[in-house]
């Protein structure tokens, strides 16, 4: 019977659609076995938040939450949460669609440079997967961040990164982030969409991505509606060698405000607006 259940969760699948606005629409694959609820919705000053509860079998196995943040200036951030607080791992796809005519570029046309280890330890992530141009709209796609919550010894917690998930299937329009989630893990992803282009010219958004590579301090990647998770300093506890955290200097987004006076943007005002409803 756990066998027949466990291949139920892994291998049935069915397709949600749970956003369609400005010429965005997210849907997920999810186990045909576990359910979601009706939404729980909460709409704070910017924030339209919906909480999904999801059950297999009757049984709560975790959540899915998506918020869309609308800013002043016309961008909207949407953010994704899958937490699963079951002790059996699933999988999901978490699916932007539409991209059918759609060009692509990648922010990540080279690797990264290495933050000192000797001060960080290794850092993983990388920039943004890129941006899909469409006839009416830019996307810039954000990877998914599979993490679980850790003590440190001092009694801080922190998010300890399991894995990022940077490379997603793209066909027939649909740009697929697939994950496996285990036991009591959590899933971040995100994305930016805008009416209009996020970088004035081509040049102007080659020379970010080739700063943002250069420099890992500067560049965001792993956001939640509450704030950057950034790469924490290593201590004398082990536990914090893939230790990431808020701290506040960088949810504050300086070098955003730098960028901005020098080469302004629609991409560099919304990580501005979104860095201030994080201060808040």
């Amino acid at each position: 019977m756990s066998l027949i259940v466990f291949t139920a969760v892994m291998f049935l699948k069915n397709e949600v659609e749970l956003y369609s606005e400005n010429n965005v629409l997210l849907t997920v694959e999810k186990p045909t076995f576990i359910t979601l609820s009706e939404p729980e919705v909460n709409n704070s000053g910017s924030d339209l938040t919906q909480v999904y509860q999801m059950t297999l079998l009757g049984l709560n196995v975790g959540t899915y939450t998506l918020i869309n943040r609308s800013l002043e200036n016309g961008t909207s951030f949407i953010f994704e949460e899958i937490k699963n607080t079951s002790w059996i791992p699933y999988t999901f796809s978490m699916n932007v669609n539409n991209l059918e005519d759609a060009e692509y570029k990648s922010w990540n046309p080279e690797s990264t440079v290495r933050l000192d280890e000797a001060v960080y330890g290794p850092d993983p992530t990388t920039n943004p997967y890129g941006v899909f141009t469409t006839q009416n709209s830019e996307i810039l796609i954000g990877n998914v961040y599979i993490s679980r919550s850790l003590q440190l010894g001092n009694g801080e917690w922190v998010r300890e990164l399991r894995h990022e998930i940077s490379e997603f299937t793209a066909e027939q329009g649909v740009l697929a982030k697939n994950l496996w989630l285990p036991p009591k893990h959590t899933s971040h992803t995100w994305l930016m969409t805008a009416q209009e282009p996020l970088f004035a010219t081509d040049e102007a958004e080659d020379e970010w991505i080739a700063f943002s590579l250069e420099n890992r301090l500067s560049q965001l990647n792993w956001l939640t509606p509450e704030g950057p998770y950034v790469k924490l300093e290593l201590t004398d506890d082990p536990r914090t060698e893939l230790a990431y955290g808020y701290i506040d200097k960088r949810t504050a987004d300086l070098t955003s405000l730098e960028w901005d006076e020098t080469s302004p943007s629609l991409f560099f005002d919304s990580m501005i607006l979104n860095a201030e409803i994080n201060q808040q």
